[in-house]
């Protein structure tokens, strides 16, 4: 196997930055200065329930942990480290970012800091889920995969999300079912896309979607019975794409390894 290119020097210290920026970013807004995000957040028929984003915790832990790691160990546990670290670095800088404009209640730059973020996470996760970088230690890319799993999952429903919220202040009804059911089987659709090329490694993907799905059921069950059909069937769906490619990626492996 071919060795990997170490990472070293500033642009690991920035990633170390940037984690700690994100995690800063919040206090502006809770600390009384502009609107708090659910205060600046539309409410709508799909927004998932509130204890879903605490879901955060685990991301902000996740970044400092794996961005202290890499300038420890030079790696990412991943075989193009250099780019799999930029890309983290931009979601982290976007996390920071979105909070901010967020608290500005700038309507419609919300979804576009989360369509960059979208974007960057899901390149991490095609890197993340490529043959692994063996040479660095094995709590190191199961760290790294963890993170850019749940990342890329709840940047995917937030995006859907967020632009939704955009569309139901200033263009729709918010509380119209149609077009927010729209968005949401959208939204499925495109985290199952992922899940079918990812989720055989990146497991943390779909299951954080499910925990977004959760979230949703939970708000609108009781209130809107196709939201709920759309959530548990997205629920289900995730469930069995996730052991279907986990299934044929095991004998894909077992029919290398006898040939």
């Amino acid at each position: 196997m071919a060795s990997v290119a170490r990472v070293s020097g500033p642009i690991t210290w920035l990633a170390v930055f940037l984690a700690v920026a994100q995690v800063v970013a919040p206090v502006v807004p809770f600390s009384g200065i502009g609107a708090s995000p659910d205060e600046s957040t539309t409410d709508l028929l799909i927004t998932p329930a509130g204890w879903t984003f605490s879901i955060w915790s685990l991301i902000y832990l996740l970044s400092l942990v794996v961005a202290l790691a890499v300038v420890w160990k030079g790696s990412t546990g991943t075989a193009d480290p250099r780019r799999l670290l930029i890309d983290l670095e931009i979601a982290f800088a976007g996390a920071a970012i979105w909070i901010l404009v967020s608290a500005a209640e700038w309507t419609w730059i919300t979804p576009i800091v989360l369509t960059v973020m979208t974007v960057v996470l899901l390149d991490a996760a095609r890197i993340a889920a490529r043959p692994a970088d063996y040479a660095a230690p094995g709590w190191l890319r199961v760290l790294t995969r963890v993170l850019v799993g749940v990342y890329a999952a709840w940047a995917t429903a937030a995006v859907f999300q967020n632009w939704a919220a955009a569309i139901g202040a200033e263009l729709a009804d918010p509380q119209s079912l149609g077009w927010q059911l729209t968005v949401l089987i959208l939204c499925a659709l495109f985290g199952l896309a992922v899940t079918a090329v990812v989720g055989s490694v990146l497991v943390a993907y779909p299951l954080t979607l499910v925990w977004a799905f959760l979230g949703i059921l939970a708000t609108a069950q009781g209130e809107t019975t196709a939201v709920v059909g759309v959530a548990i069937g997205t629920i289900v769906a995730l469930v069995i794409t996730t052991g279907v490619v986990f299934v044929v990626r095991r004998r894909g492996g077992a029919v290398l390894a006898s040939a």
